[in-house]
């Protein structure tokens, strides 16, 4: 069949329009701004490809309001935050539709001219779920400024805030306390659409504003309103499913502002049975005499408690006699106790059962009064911990002594002979010592039964210094090795630093650096490991793993010239193998695994964690790591959190103080890093090495130092050896398919070694937060499982598994 055409008159032929478009606009301090859109379907949200100088740096979905895109609702804009090292060394940044050969308008060359940059401050918004919005905001000609935000609809104001929070987008920033949060008022949340304008307070808006917002009032709010009002079964089901959706999302804890509420919902005894005990329990009133303060206490047990044999009150610094009448008065346990404090209700059968069960000495946890009588400021304990007790006395608050254990102390304390008033740091650190002699059971019970009078300090480094105190300590450290001396924090001078001596021939470290490339990383850790570290006997192994780039070939050729010994390893990157074939070739009695992004910012580092490493029942010494700007990266390592591990104080900067001041004094962890860590290498070989197998990458550094407890040995972190750590800057993030499918494996492994098994993490209190989100210390457990509030005694600390 043929077909017949009919000629047309020509015409002119339409244009093809593109199936992308887009552009870069400008630069805003180190966010890059631009637009993408797919012509052909508008509704969909392209992903955009950054490149700097060629290379894939970033991708950013272009789903944010930007007014110079063109059509439809204009949130085709994209805002992406790029590293300040990345624009420093490159010189070309250009973008692409992911996986679509289409590239962005608008190339920018760098460094990019005063013209090109789309802002004075830099920011960015997110509106991250719920009515509960966060970002950053920081201006470049003011760095130490701190932005208000405000969050309007049309006219109204809705909130402002100031941008003074830590985030983790500046944490690469010289300060990264320029984050916010918002939390909106519920009356937003009407099933309506809101679009709220976030402005800055020169008047410009946000990167990612406005924000559009539309909640139903319902929620968990309204689940439990209709909870209320009958429909019982199906409800409850419907908020099981919710609350688990809301879990991947939002914290599973609350907040420290919540503390008299969580305090009343997880902590009352009263109607629990008090356990039986035996034996008679003298009561010490710690007072300077004011008797308002001493009826406080006594009424707080009264003066005829079951149990109760004897009470004595004493002035704090001179206790002898007093210690002496209860001891020969008959009592055979003491419980010590600070006027105008309260014990809680039943505390004293709770606390006294614990010495029947065996221990020497017994603890609880504490809070403090608060102005209308509340609760407030819990001090939630570890373990015994003799390297904390050093840094700050939070044992002693609820704590109940055997007769045995004081009898022991005084022993200690007048073993000299002299006839000197006996105070109570004395008293304290004879008892840690007697403690530490003989091994002696102690069981920390993790209850709140002991409430501190309101006008106690909130925190351990909020103290006066006491010298007290710090003579008490040095000489409980002299006790316990020869040559030790003990000295104040600085910034903190309430909180304690013990010196441990160090031998006269030091011991050989060999110190392990793996790499591959990144020259500038590794002159810079090798450089500060041979010329700014204060330690002469050192040998230093570079692990070369398949570099190519020809200017850290010529730097590691250049490092055998100067006695640094380079070991090639052709072979896949495996972490475990790489260390463990490295260690099988030191000479040094000691062994120490640092990462190549490590830089040396203090020469004593090493000394310190020598003298920690070489003590009795020490097993590994991990360091205080810092971000380049100075916030903390890892000070110890907290076991459970999300089924896994954590780095502690993340949210901290170098000085702050930390949870109870743990982020200015060593003590010991259930786990520390890799980055720097040191051990003996007798220990290493004991316990095999890293795991090379199951951990091939992560968590073979928190194994190791697992198994090392296992041994009967201790895990320290401290916090006078500091050092920068770029995280992940060498190795970087797991973002491929096979390398998220490795890390779920390594995950899968740790959790089936550790996790199911009943691994309890006793350096970290079971009321806090295991949650992801919340982080160690970032909050209390909604999650208190029948057994989390069980005592825990010290020596299960180092061999459960």
């Amino acid at each position: 069949m043929t077909e017949h055409v009919m000629e047309q008159p020509q015409t002119a032929v339409p244009v093809t329009q593109p199936d992308f478009s887009g552009a870069i606009l400008g630069l805003q301090g180190d966010v890059l701004h631009g637009w993408a859109m797919d012509n052909t379907q508008q509704e969909h949200r392209p992903v955009v490809e950054i490149f700097i100088d060629g290379v894939s740096v970033a991708l950013v979905r272009a789903d944010q309001y930007e007014p110079s895109a063109p059509g439809g609702d204009q949130f085709h804009g994209f805002a992406v935050q790029l590293r300040q090292r990345w624009l420093d060394e490159g010189r070309l940044i250009t973008a692409q539709i992911a996986n679509q050969p289409f590239v962005l308008e608008g190339q920018l060359t760098l460094p990019v001219n005063p013209g090109e940059d789309s802002a004075g401050i830099a920011s960015q918004v997110w509106h991250t779920g719920g009515l509960r919005m966060s970002g950053w905001c920081w201006d470049p000609k003011s760095p130490s400024r701190h932005v208000e935000v405000t969050v309007r609809e049309g006219d109204q104001v809705i909130s402002k805030v100031t941008c003074n929070e830590h985030n983790q987008a500046l944490a690469y920033r010289a300060s990264s306390e320029h984050g916010f949060s918002i939390d909106l008022p519920w009356e937003l949340a009407d099933g309506r659409l809101h679009v709220l304008d976030i402005v800055n307070d020169l008047g410009q808006s946000l990167a990612g504003s406005p924000i559009r917002l539309c909640c139903r009032p319902e929620g968990i709010a309204g689940l439990l309103q209709r909870l209320g009002a009958g429909h019982r079964a199906e409800t409850l089901a419907l908020m099981e499913q919710v609350a688990k959706e809301q879990a991947l999302r939002l914290p599973n804890s609350a907040g420290w502002q919540h503390y008299p509420q969580w305090f009343e919902a997880f902590q009352r005894l009263d109607d629990q049975p008090p356990p039986d005990f035996e034996g008679k329990l003298g009561l010490l009133i710690l007072s300077d005499g004011d008797s308002a303060l001493e009826q406080i206490s006594l009424k707080s047990f009264g003066n005829g408690h079951p149990g109760v044999y004897k009470i004595i009150t004493s002035v704090p610094t001179d206790l002898l006699s007093a210690v002496t009448q209860l001891l020969e008065g008959g009592c055979d346990r003491i419980l010590p106790m600070w006027a105008g404090d309260r014990l809680a209700p039943l505390a004293l059968a709770h606390l006294s059962a614990l010495l029947d069960d065996g221990s020497e000495w017994a603890y609880a946890d504490c809070d403090r009064d608060g102005p209308q009588g509340e609760r407030s400021l819990p001090w939630l304990k570890p373990v015994w911990d003799i390297d904390l007790f050093i840094g700050a006395d939070i044992f002693s608050p609820g704590a109940i002594y055997s007769a045995r254990i004081l009898e022991q102390a005084l022993r200690l304390l007048t073993a000299d002979g002299a006839h000197r008033p006996l105070n109570w740091h004395d008293l304290a650190a004879g008892v840690a010592l007697a403690t530490e002699n003989t091994n002696a059971l102690v069981t920390h019970l993790p209850r709140v039964l002991y409430h501190r009078a309101f006008h106690a300090v909130a925190s351990p480094e909020a103290a006066p210094p006491s010298p007290q105190r710090k003579q008490a300590l040095a000489w409980m450290c002299q006790q316990l090795s020869s040559g030790a001396t003990v000295s104040q924090v600085a910034d903190y001078p309430s909180l304690l630093r013990a010196h441990w001596p160090l031998p006269k021939a030091l011991p050989r470290v060999s110190l392990i650096v793996p790499t591959r490339d990144q020259y500038k990383l590794l002159r810079t850790c090798i450089e500060g490991l041979l010329n700014e570290t204060d330690y002469p006997n050192l040998e230093i192994i570079v692990v070369d793993n398949q570099s190519s780039d020809p200017t850290t070939i010529a730097y590691l050729t250049e490092l055998k010239t100067r006695g640094v010994k380079v070991l090639s390893h052709h072979y896949p990157f495996n972490y475990s193998t790489i260390n463990n074939r490295a260690a099988s070739v030191t000479t040094g009695e000691l062994i120490g695994l640092v990462n190549n992004d490590i830089e040396v910012i203090d020469a004593g580092w090493l000394k310190e964690m020598v003298a920690q490493v070489l003590r009795t029942r020490v097993g590994a010494v991990g360091a205080k790591l810092l971000w380049p700007n100075r916030m903390v990266q890892h000070g110890g390592v907290v076991i459970g959190v999300n089924g896994l591990a954590a780095h502690a104080g993340n949210n901290l900067q170098q000085r702050d103080p930390g949870y109870l001041g743990f982020n200015q004094i060593t003590r010991r962890q259930s786990a520390v890093t890799a980055a720097c860590l040191l051990l003996r290498k007798s220990v290493f070989e004991l316990v095999g090495g890293l795991d090379d197998i199951a951990f091939p990458v992560a968590f073979n550094d928190v194994d190791l130092c697992l198994r090392i407890q296992q041994q009967g040995m201790h895990i320290i972190c401290t916090t006078f050896a500091q050092l920068i750590h770029a995280e992940s800057a060498s190795r970087g993030k797991d973002k491929t398919p096979e390398k998220q499918a490795r890390a779920r494996r390594e995950q899968e492994n740790f959790i089936n070694r550790w996790s199911i098994h009943g691994f309890v993490d006793e350096y970290y209190h079971p009321c806090m937060s295991v949650d992801y989100i919340s982080g160690p210390y970032g909050g209390l457990s909604l999650g208190l499982s029948s057994g989390a509030m069980k005592p825990r005694d010290s020596r299960k600390a180092i061999t459960r598994q």
